[in-house]
């Protein structure tokens, strides 16, 4: 047709990953308390009718961002196509193997870390988005437990307890050099860290045996 505005598809998925960035930036800057779409938009370096054009409304770019490598690592990238390998472990070596990549992975992305902090001070529907992300990643992770879980210790209490051990050393990290004689800029003291990991989660789940 004559006169009519064609728009190249890559053009559209450029506008979509600039939006999705932007957003991860206003986030990790600002937190969850203030955010809308126009500054969204304004920080993208467009107006906020292009962010409606493409998403609908800020919860969904909000979640396209939760779904994106840039803010948490898949259950794909944790698995590192060993999935088969874990299947063979005990209980506790897959609840270590599983924190010692989610810090390894959380390390890389320190815009994340900075989301997470906020989450910490402001709790809202956006929040709950991407809370719900994360552990939907867990449970798709932990689907690879194949060995007989005692009923003691509770293994979902023992999980909580460590996801918020180590995430609050990820975030304390952002903030401090030193922490409980760790020195955070000391890659022998992160590998320390892996193995007290491995220590806590063999004690606390030897009794997990192999089907």
């Amino acid at each position: 047709m004559a006169g009519r505005k064609v728009i190249a598809l890559d053009q559209v998925q450029t506008t979509k990953d600039k939006l999705i960035e932007a957003v991860g930036r206003v986030l990790a800057r600002d937190g969850f308390g203030s955010i809308d779409a126009a500054s969204v938009a304004a920080e993208a370096g467009f107006d906020k009718r292009i962010l409606i054009r493409h998403f609908g409304c800020l919860s969904n770019l909000v979640a396209a961002f939760g779904q994106s490598p840039e803010f948490w690592p898949s259950s794909q990238e944790l698995l590192q196509g060993q999935a088969e390998d874990l299947k063979q472990m005990p209980a506790g070596q897959v609840v270590a193997t599983f924190f010692k990549r989610y810090v390894a992975a959380l390390r890389q992305r320190p815009q994340t870390l900075e989301i997470l902090s906020w989450e910490m001070r402001e709790r809202n529907e956006l929040a709950g988005q991407l809370d719900d992300i994360r552990v939907r990643t867990a449970l798709e992770f932990f689907e690879h437990i194949e060995t007989d879980i005692p009923e003691s210790p509770d293994l979902t209490a023992v999980v909580a307890l460590m996801a918020g051990a180590v995430t609050y050393f990820l975030l304390r990290s952002r903030t401090s050099r030193f922490f409980g004689g760790f020195d955070f800029s000391d890659e022998a003291d992160w590998q320390r860290l892996e193995k007290g990991i491995d220590d806590l989660l063999k004690e606390s789940l030897c009794g997990a045996t192999a089907k």
